[in-house]
């Protein structure tokens, strides 16, 4: 009975407070209302009319000294594009001080002036842009237009002088409010102090009588872990001390109800009571920490007991494993599976995005000169550059969400960028990052510069599952590392490309293995004396029917690896024609293209020997023609296998002199024969001088050292010509023969 009377004495105190509380904070509103409009006129009215007046002044000034430097400089583009512009901007601005309704009297006088100075503006223009200029005139109109500008100065002061007095009148308005305000709250403090000494009387027997149930209450205080009643509604009955700090959580405010409880334990709550006594469980992250909570409704009492435990620890260590699971162990960023998991929701979700690969391509090079452990070490730098850039363009543009990175492989890392909504996104993120990576990025072997290559693919535009979106983002890297783009958007070429040279490999791999290609010859003839007595094997394929270019299939043959046994088939091809022309009694030496992996394979000097020796031919009918890369990208080894070669007795050639590296000294080291001249330079030798500069200083360079000279793609007999005049040894080209047949070939040898 006495807890019930102190209960009531306690509401009836506490209501009254309440409606204290309400009468001052109507009361405040109030005063503030009224501060705040008068602010707000002030911020809205009187310091835009300050600002438009200031800028009218600076424009006005502005005006004047573009029309007197026009009249000094007679630059129209200082009356066309500046005074014009200034004056549209004054036209403006006086239009915005207009539409306020505040002295309109004054604007419109202002306008006038304005008005009035354009049309001698107007009139000094003419004047300046005539043949013959009257200057006196132009003086004249100067200073017309001066005396129109201090004409509004007068009138500006006045505007400003106005909304001046119209500040200070509000800014003793809004003291006095304050003064008032400040008054109330002193006011309601002493009311409020008074009613919490009567209240107090009140909490000291309600402390005396609550010190009777703390014998009861010492098994939940003693349990080190949370212990929770609440009524139906969700009010706090009762918690023990080890659940405070989840309490602080989960009663964010004083107002204490379900509402402030997460989602997942209202829903609890809700399932426990249904179930009669049963309980229901969950798990929930609450304030940085994780909690197993069990609800057990309590029906004769309306109740909820809710039973904690404490599980973070054990959640962390399970979120651990998934984070591994789930990213790259040194960055950090979201690894191959992350992709194809964000990838899959996003695509089962049917959002509009992008994948963009971006391909690191100096991994090689650091490899080799760093080694793998540092070259590792840079790209991980590259990965913590990305992540900063890309979290710094999502937390500026509020995309954290529609913006994933991922590091997929070594120097390979992949963006996922939602496109619906925002179609400059992805641009404006790939120049973001194009941007910074012209600048050096610090890496434990100091700051670097990267090359970096985008390639991207539309998801359901161009890929219609995850596979295939990885695909494609790897087919526009590689389009775009061959076009030495930075960026490349596949696009439906691009597939039909792919699948193009998926067709050639295999058809490749099986004209390999049914001997359907040949080889066409082409011959050269020596200047001197016009005979031939030498050519070059030219590999041809014609598919059921259909012509399939070298320069199509070679690179093809390059990059699937089959290129080693396509040189192999041509080495044997040209072996087995050179021993059938030598049994004619044809001394026709046959040059025959080496590739750059072919040339540095393990034993390839020893292929030539075997063959030399199975064929039964001399050295000398046959000759290597190896390009300037396949030499200078690892030129001790090629110095090596060249002086092996040539103790064999086979002569050697450089093909395409003067589109590589070119190195004098190389050249000079190399136990080479001949250099052929690139037809780049043939082709356009007529009619650019500089051209033929090159081509005379190649064939003095070569005789110099020693060297013949072939000269191919000669189409011309102009060609012809000053190429012998520059002493050029060998000539090749269509103006003699074209590649054909060898029983075509055969009708050309001397």
């Amino acid at each position: 009975m006495q807890n019930e009377k102190l209960v009531m004495r306690t509401r009836q105190v506490y209501l009254i407070i309440a409606l204290l509380g309400l009468m001052l904070a109507i009361g405040v509103y109030a005063l503030a209302a009224s501060v705040q409009n008068k602010a707000s006129k002030y911020m809205e009215t009187d310091l835009a009319v300050f600002s438009q007046v200031q800028q009218i002044g600076m424009l006005l000034s502005e005006q004047e000294r573009l029309l007197y430097e026009y009249y000094a400089t007679e630059a129209s583009s200082l009356y066309e594009k500046g005074y014009l512009q200034n004056f549209n901007q004054l036209r403006t601005t006086l239009e915005e001080m207009a539409e306020a309704n505040r002295f309109n009297t004054t604007v419109t006088d202002i306008s006038v002036q304005l008005v009035a100075a354009s049309e001698v503006a107007e009139a000094l223009h003419k004047n300046l842009m005539s043949p013959q200029t009257d200057w006196d005139l132009s003086r004249s109109q100067l200073e017309q237009i001066s005396q129109y500008r201090r004409a509004v100065l007068p009138l500006l002061n006045e505007i400003e002088t106005a909304t001046n007095r119209s500040v200070n009148e509000g800014y003793l308005s809004i003291i006095r409010l304050l003064e008032i305000t400040v008054w109330v709250v002193a006011l309601f403090s002493l009311g409020i102090a008074a009613m919490s000494f009567y209240l107090g009387r009140y909490a000291a027997r309600y402390i005396r009588l609550s010190t009777e149930n703390e014998t009861l209450a010492l098994f939940p205080k003693r349990n080190p872990n949370p212990v929770i009643r609440i009524d139906a509604q969700g009010r706090l009955l009762y918690a023990n001390p080890a659940a405070d700090a989840l309490i602080e959580q989960l009663y964010p405010t004083s107002q204490h109800s379900m509402a402030s409880f997460p989602q997942p334990l209202t829903k609890a709550l809700t399932m426990s009571s249904r179930g009669g006594e049963l309980f229901a469980q969950t798990i929930l992250e609450i304030g940085q920490r994780y909690y197993a909570i069990q609800s057990h409704w309590i029906a004769e009492h309306q109740t909820y007991d809710l039973h904690v435990q404490d599980i973070t620890e054990r959640h962390r260590a399970e979120q651990a494993l998934e984070h591994q699971a789930f990213h790259h162990p040194v960055t950090g960023i979201g690894n191959r599976s992350k992709l194809e998991k964000t990838a899959g929701q996003w695509i089962a979700e049917k959002h509009i995005f992008n994948a963009v690969m971006i391909d690191v391509s100096d991994f090689k090079m650091l490899s080799e000169n760093f080694g793998l452990a540092d070259a590792l070490a840079c790209i991980y730098s590259v990965g913590y550059f990305l992540q900063s850039s890309v979290h710094q363009y999502a937390s500026v543009n509020s995309e954290s969400e529609d913006v994933c990175l991922f590091h997929v492989a070594d120097a390979c890392f992949m963006l996922l960028v939602k496109t619906q909504g925002q179609a400059h996104r992805l641009a404006s993120l790939l120049t973001m990052l194009r941007t910074k990576f012209a600048d050096t990025i610090d890496t434990p072997l100091g700051a670097m510069r990267f090359h970096v290559t985008f390639g991207v693919s539309d998801y359901p535009v161009h890929s219609v599952d995850y596979n295939t979106l990885l695909l494609h983002t790897n087919i526009a890297v590689e389009i775009a590392l061959k076009n030495n783009q930075a960026v490349h958007y596949f696009n439906a070429d691009d597939g039909a490309y792919h699948q193009r040279r998926l067709t050639i490999t295999r058809r490749l791999e099986q004209a390999l293995e049914h001997d359907e290609l040949t080889l066409y010859y082409q011959p050269k003839q020596q200047l001197s004396d016009g005979k031939v007595q030498s050519c070059e094997c030219l590999l041809r394929w014609i598919d059921n029917g259909e012509f399939i270019s070298p320069g199509e299939f070679i690179p093809i043959a390059e990059r699937s690896g089959l290129i080693l046994v396509l040189g192999e088939w041509v080495l044997d091809s040209a072996f087995r024609q050179a021993r059938q022309w030598y049994e004619e009694g044809r001394q026709v030496q046959i040059a025959i293209n080496i590739s750059a992996r072919q040339f540095l394979q393990p034993g390839f000097t020893e292929s030539i020997a075997r063959r030399l020796r199975e064929y039964d031919i001399p050295a000398s009918l046959i000759e290597l023609e190896l390009t300037e890369t396949s030499i200078m990208d690892n030129h001790q080894l090629a110095s090596a296998v060249l002086v092996e070669l040539r103790a064999l007795g086979v002569s050697l050639s450089i093909d395409d002199f003067g589109t590589g590296y070119s190195s004098l000294a190389y050249l000079s080291a190399f136990p080479v024969d001949k250099v052929k001249i690139d037809r780049s330079f043939v082709s356009q030798m007529v009619d650019a001088p500089k051209q033929q500069a090159i081509v005379l200083t190649i064939c003095q360079l070569a005789h110099n050292l020693g060297l013949k000279v072939i000269a191919e793609g000669v189409e011309t007999d102009v060609q012809r010509e000053l190429l012998h005049q520059y002493g050029c040894d060998y000539l090749q080209g269509y103006l003699f023969a074209r590649p054909v047949p060898a029983s075509e070939a055969v009708t050309l040898f001397n």
